[in-house]
């Protein structure tokens, strides 16, 4: 009986009698072998260059997304770990009564009860005082939570404000445009760059001078003996050893400069672009250069307000504006 259930049972074919060429063949093994990675080519690297394929593209668009998802992830604090901390700005340190965690056992410092500034500490109080670079540290972190100190005048002030009561900027009426509208609500001086026509001869810092006039090549009107007003002027500066500019010593260089206003039919965005008066900056590090462009623009000097809307188009479709006066 025994035999006969044997027999009963499927047998697969021989291993002799499979043909593998009739069986779908799986080549994902084969990504195994395969030395060549999808990566992100650097610049300066011959494979920066695009070419037609998608593969570039491909790689540096999933590398984006991926950084925008990491940087897309909302950061909350913890009840339970929570620390609040407060800004002290005659000693420019902040301070946190309920210090958690293991962070604060080598950072911080406690002083002693005539040296805190804020006095002497009750008892049970334990007052950390940390440093500008520990309490931006554990602030980028999202170990504290920084206040700014609460000011017991602003209530009063608050309050005071609220007194004054002022009468409308615009006042009702009818009005045909936007215009008068918005030069009503301009109560805010602005500034205007024409008040700096005047080119300055005096020095300015030695890391921020001009050092190239350049001209751009095949120009006609370019000789010799007069070279004329250059179209650019770049100032060298060493990254490794000038620090980031200050508002003074960037003034000082654009007073250098030979005011230049916009022609009146330039666009609007290469009228800010370039200004009344450029300078561009070639930031020299480790033989990489970068450019940066400086400008005196003048953006409250176009009013968008008085702008003309589109054309209309073929079809008598017009654009997507409409002007009041029209309706």
């Amino acid at each position: 009986m025994a035999d006969v259930d044997e027999d009963v049972i499927p047998r697969g074919p021989d291993v002799g009698d499979v043909d593998l060429s009739d069986e779908t063949q799986d080549f994902r093994l084969l990504l195994n072998f395969s030395g060549d990675d999808t990566k992100i080519p650097k610049r300066g690297e011959k494979d920066f260059e695009p070419h037609h394929t998608n593969k570039q593209s491909d790689a540096l668009t999933a590398s984006r997304d991926a950084m925008h998802n990491a940087l897309s992830f909302q950061r909350v604090h913890q009840p339970k770990k929570h620390v609040l901390a407060h800004y002290h700005p005659e000693t420019n340190m902040a301070y946190t009564e309920d210090p958690k965690g293991p962070l604060f056992k080598n950072m911080g410092k406690v002083f002693p009860g005539k040296e805190d500034p804020l006095g002497p500490r009750t008892a049970g109080e334990n007052r950390i005082w940390l440093l500008p670079e520990e309490a931006i540290y554990l602030l980028e972190r999202g170990t504290i939570d920084i206040r700014w100190p609460v000011d017991e005048d602003d209530d009063t002030e608050d309050g005071e404000a609220k007194e004054q009561r002022f009468g409308p900027l615009v006042t009702p009426g009818i009005y045909r445009n936007y215009a008068e509208i918005y030069r009503r609500l301009a109560i805010i001086p602005s500034y205007d760059p024409t008040a700096r026509k005047r080119n300055s001869a005096e020095s300015t810092d030695p890391a921020f001078r001009i050092t190239y006039h350049l001209w751009k090549p095949g120009s006609t009107t370019y000789k010799k003996s007069g070279p004329g007003t250059p179209d650019f002027r770049i100032a060298v500066v060493n990254a490794r050893e000038t620090t980031f500019p200050t508002l003074g010593q960037l003034s000082g260089l654009i007073d250098t400069q030979t005011y230049q206003p916009p022609r009146q039919d330039a666009q609007l965005y290469q009228k800010l672009r370039n200004g009344y008066k450029s300078v561009i900056l070639a930031v020299v590090d480790q033989g990489v250069t970068s450019y940066l462009r400086l400008a005196d623009a003048g953006f409250t000097r176009e009013k968008l307000f008085d702008r003309k809307p589109p054309a209309a188009r073929k079809g008598g479709k017009g654009g997507n504006w409409k002007r009041i006066s029209d309706r």
